[in-house]
């Protein structure tokens, strides 16, 4: 018995012992936390940084890439979108007639006669003949188009909307002069002339 006691007191003693030199590795771990997540938050603010100057590179380039996938009508949807969307301050001045040569152009069907009125206004009323190219839906339009547009492209092609201070005849026309389009011009007096004049009208969504 006695000798069981001395290895008894003798073990504790070699515990506390060991405890005593063998300190816990807290601190160190806590330590070795900080430090990577320090390091994380400069890898995350090295690729926010990163990420907000490639955007703003691609934003201001001649030729940025779209940010999400775009099909090819998509992307070419956009461009001709693109086309009708500037501001009336920065319109090119076009080739203009007035309302006797638009009259005669009319009714020789010597030139592609376009309304770039919105659909709902061209179907109340537009010149006889005249096809919808609507600056508000410029691209479905345009497809729709292609064909007859694709065999004017040499043809005089005169654009007319409302008259007065309506820009989306000068819009559409500028629209199609940069799409190689090569003898466009604008009828300023637009309906609202036309149908002063009491000239022949025609109504619905056809020709």
């Amino acid at each position: 018995m006695p000798n069981s006691d001395v290895t008894s007191r003798n073990w504790r003693t070699s515990a506390v012992s060991i405890a005593a030199q063998d300190p816990a590795p807290l601190p160190q771990a806590r330590s070795l936390a900080s430090q990577v997540v320090r390091d994380l938050g400069r890898v995350a603010m090295l690729a926010i940084a990163s990420l907000a100057a490639g955007l703003a590179i691609n934003r201001f380039s001649p030729g940025p890439l779209p940010i999400v996938y775009q099909t090819p009508e998509q992307r070419f949807d956009a461009e001709l979108t693109t086309l009708v969307a500037a501001a009336p301050f920065k319109i090119a001045p076009a080739a203009t007639v007035g309302l006797d040569e638009f009259r005669s152009a009319v009714e020789s069907k010597s030139a592609l006669i376009l309304d770039a009125r919105p659909s709902v206004f061209f179907e109340q009323g537009h010149v006889p003949g005249a096809l919808n190219l609507a600056r508000d839906d410029f691209a479905r339009d345009y497809r729709g188009l292609a064909g007859v547009l694709k065999a004017a492209t040499d043809k005089p092609i005169i654009v007319y909307c409302s008259g007065g201070e309506c820009h989306d005849s000068r819009l559409v026309a500028n629209a199609l002069l940069s799409l190689g389009f090569g003898n466009v011009s604008v009828f300023t007096g637009g309906w609202d002339a036309w149908s002063a004049a009491g000239l022949p009208a025609a109504t619905g969504s056809g020709r």
